[in-house]
């Protein structure tokens, strides 16, 4: 089921942390020998451990990206029961018993291998048509112009980041300042088009960068230039990551390149 998730929600996954997490969901599965939950606590209970199981699987970049993570591993064990459901009042009667919010199906390990593979297969097909617009690629040649200037570097695309400007929509680059300081030159960055500060946080801190609006931002992907206008460019004094990159680009990036398309505008 976390495999499922993980297809469905486009999410990238350690093996030792899905161990840990089906741990916990086996540990979870014991409530069904506890006698007479009402339903409001049962209800908290299953919140509480799905969204501890998805912790544990996924961890929380951001709130976004945690929230996306918890429905795609709803929507696949809802699969799941289905496919199970269908089996037992079809070909399996009398092999099953829910209680507490937890159904133990009395069946071999060969049928339930066959439906977990059937209920991956089925959900991975539905993320085939439904995923975004955004390159399998991570890397990117990016470019951003501001004015008469412009600098050119690499760009690393990191799913879990959804930085976007909170009253604009704006989606947001962070960028390197010595990256982007040949863009403002002696400018303070104060002084720079559109400054303001754009919260963000992760897993071990949050804050607030300084950013300004770039006339554009550029990435290179299978030959082409594909370019978002009036983008903002959050900047940090610390290094992104190891490799030489210079950028980190997000998914609001490739969405907006997307509903540019849409709309007409074309790419280089």
């Amino acid at each position: 089921m976390l495999r499922a998730s993980a297809a469905l929600s486009g999410s990238q996954f350690k093996a030792v942390r899905f161990l840990f997490a089906s741990a916990a969901g086996g540990a979870f599965s014991l409530v069904i020998f506890i006698e007479n939950i009402p339903v409001w606590l049962n209800m908290i209970i299953k919140t509480v451990f799905l969204t501890t199981i998805v912790f544990i699987a996924f961890g929380a970049k951001n709130l976004k990206a945690f929230l996306k993570c918890c429905g795609a591993f709803f929507l696949s064990n809802f699969a799941f029961a289905g496919i199970m459901l269908a089996l037992h009042f079809t070909v399996m009667p009398n092999s099953a018993i829910y209680k507490n919010g937890v159904a133990y199906f009395d069946i071999d390990i060969f049928t339930l291998t066959v439906s977990a593979v059937a209920c991956y297969a089925i959900l991975s097909l539905i993320s085939r048509f439904t995923k975004s617009r955004i390159p399998q690629k991570s890397i990117y040649p990016i470019r951003i112009t501001y004015g008469e200037r412009s600098v050119e570097g690499k760009a690393l695309f990191d799913s879990g980041n959804n930085l976007c400007d909170c009253f604009s929509g704006k989606p947001a680059i962070i960028a390197e300042n010595d990256f982007v300081k040949k863009i403002y030159g002696n400018s303070e960055l104060t002084d720079m088009k559109n400054f303001r500060l754009i919260p963000f946080s992760t897993i071990h801190s949050g804050g607030a960068l300084p950013a300004f609006m770039a006339d554009k931002a550029e990435v290179m992907t299978e030959g082409s230039w594909l370019e978002v206008k009036e983008i903002y460019i959050a900047v940090t004094e610390k290094k992104i990551v190891s490799g030489g990159y210079s950028a980190l680009i997000g998914t609001p990036f490739f969405d907006a390149i997307g509903n540019q398309i849409k709309g007409g505008i074309s790419v280089k």
